[in-house]
């Protein structure tokens, strides 16, 4: 068995005396997705005067071409629960608002099942923008500890 990567192929062909073209689809899909932060923060805060902490703005752009009528749309999803040493906060504790509504949509972050954040039809060309805002819920029961927990983005056109 032998195995070529492309520019070996394309040598061998014309070695041979054939000619090898690579033409990309003419209407080949391609997605594009960005966040701007690789992570967010929530202030510390008395959960009487505070039931809800906010992190900073995420930006998030997306562009979607050679989509037609297809329908796109941007799920989020967390591997685990926020977990500081063996301490841990439920990630439904997390949620997000999102702008601008369509195409986001506010949301509860799950480990079980990607939650929609955005979604739509067609092509998004040039690229769009988005900002989410993602809230915790304060309260005494949770333990004092620095929590992480790593949130996947995922835009896919079916």
């Amino acid at each position: 068995m032998h195995c070529f990567t492309i520019q070996r192929l394309i040598r061998a062909c014309l070695l041979a005396g054939a000619a090898l073209v690579l033409v990309p689809a003419a209407n080949a899909q391609t997605l594009t997705f960005s966040v701007t932060q690789s992570s967010i923060a929530f202030a510390d805060a008395d959960p009487d005067t505070t039931p809800s902490l906010t992190a900073s703005n995420v930006t998030v752009s997306y562009r979607v071409t050679g989509n037609a009528g297809g329908n796109w749309r941007i799920t989020i999803i967390s591997g685990t629960d926020l977990t500081s040493g063996s301490a841990t906060i439920p990630i439904s504790s997390v949620t997000w608002t999102a702008t601008p509504v369509p195409p986001f949509q506010a949301g509860t972050m799950s480990t079980a099942v990607a939650q929609t954040m955005a979604s739509g039809a067609g092509n998004v060309n040039p690229a769009a923008t988005g900002t989410v805002v993602f809230k915790l819920a304060n309260n005494w029961s949770s333990n004092v500890g620095t929590y992480s927990a790593t949130f996947t983005f995922t835009l896919s056109a079916p």
